[in-house]
Order: C-alpha cells, then sequence, then structure tokens
C-alpha cells in the first residue's frame, strides 16, 4: 500500500488542470522513468487500498473505521477510473491484483478482532498516508515536467484530506501520530 494515496492526488491534479500528468515537458528519460515509476507506484497502491478497505469493511463494527474504509474505496475506485487515461498515456495497465505488502497486513488483521484490529487497521493507515505525503512531496519537487508538476501539486488537497482524517481517527482511538519528517 506504499504510496497508495498518490493516485488521489496524481489523478485529482491532473483532472483538475485537465493535462493528462505525463504531458509533454523535458525530454531527459531519466525524469520520464521517474514520473512512470511514481505513476506504476500510485496505481497499485490505488488498487491495493480499494483492497484492504473491502476487507476492513468486512470485518469492522467501528462506524468511524468503516466511514474511513469506504472513502478509501470510493475515492480510489474513482481515481483508478479517472487515471486510465494517463496510464494510457504512459503505456501502462492497472495491477489486477495486490501487492504482498497488502496480503501480510490483511492476514495479520485476519488474527485480529474488535478494538486490536481497528487500532491495527489505524495504525497502518496512519504510517501508509504520512509516507505517501512525504513521497507525493518528492515527486513534485523532482519531476521535470512542467504540467505534471501542477497536476501532483494540486492534489495535493486530497491527500491531505486521507490524512487528516486518518490522523484524527488515531488520536480518537489513543494511536500516536506518525513521526513527521523533513517536509
Amino acid at each position: 500500500m506504499r504510496f497508495a494515496a498518490l493516485s488521489t492526488f496524481l489523478a485529482a491534479g491532473a483532472l483538475c488542470t485537465g493535462v493528462p500528468a505525463v504531458a509533454a515537458g523535458p525530454t531527459q528519460a531519466s525524469t520520464a522513468h521517474h514520473d512512470t515509476e511514481f505513476l506504476k507506484t500510485a496505481n497499485q497502491g490505488s488498487v491495493d487500498e480499494v483492497d484492504f478497505a473491502q476487507f476492513v469493511m468486512k470485518k469492522t463494527s467501528d462506524p468511524d473505521v468503516k466511514a474511513f474504509a469506504q472513502r478509501m474505496i470510493d475515492d480510489h475506485t474513482k481515481l483508478l477510473d479517472a487515471m486510465k487515461p494517463f496510464d494510457e498515456e504512459a503505456g501502462l495497465t492497472v495491477p489486477d491484483h495486490v501487492d504482498l505488502e497488502t496480503k501480510a497486513k490483511e492476514a495479520k488483521l485476519e488474527l485480529l478482532s474488535g478494538k486490536s484490529f481497528d487500532k491495527s487497521y489505524i495504525k497502518d493507515m496512519v504510517e501508509d498516508h504520512h509516507k505517501d505525503l512525504e513521497a507525493f512531496r518528492k515527486e513534485e519537487a523532482t519531476t521535470g515536467y512542467p504540467a505534471f508538476k501542477a497536476a501532483v501539486a494540486k492534489g495535493e488537497g486530497v491527500i491531505k484530506e486521507h490524512l487528516d482524517m486518518i490522523d484524527q481517527l488515531a488520536k480518537k482511538n489513543g494511536i500516536a501520530p506518525a513521526p513527521v519528517s523533513g517536509a
């Protein structure tokens, strides 16, 4: 689920600007490769986020956790659809399976129930979303494509919203926030 929320930034920002996320810009292959890798990671993250949240919806009874998980399902499903034109331009296909990290998290949570289940999920989401924000900022700072940079920048509000939601849920459940690194 690394960078799961990054697809949120990428898609929302690109949709706001009306330009493809990998629009024409500098021809440096390393920059194009970096942006494509970011897009691949964001796609996998959205697939993982939807699957993980669907798993959580079946097992939690906490209405706040359900609301957050449903938000992840809704946002990331829409974003995967919105990403299709960008993927096509980059020659990418959306993954049709979750990654091993997500499967391992689900296996770990399968053994838990009640509050311990909810707290474990919340902790995972806090860590993921803080890492996602850091990776998003790095991508924004390193992309050489002005239109892509603008798309990523405009999408920041969506990931920040997810981050605020999960941090608030963590606080409500007595979970310490993730440390903020050089932002």
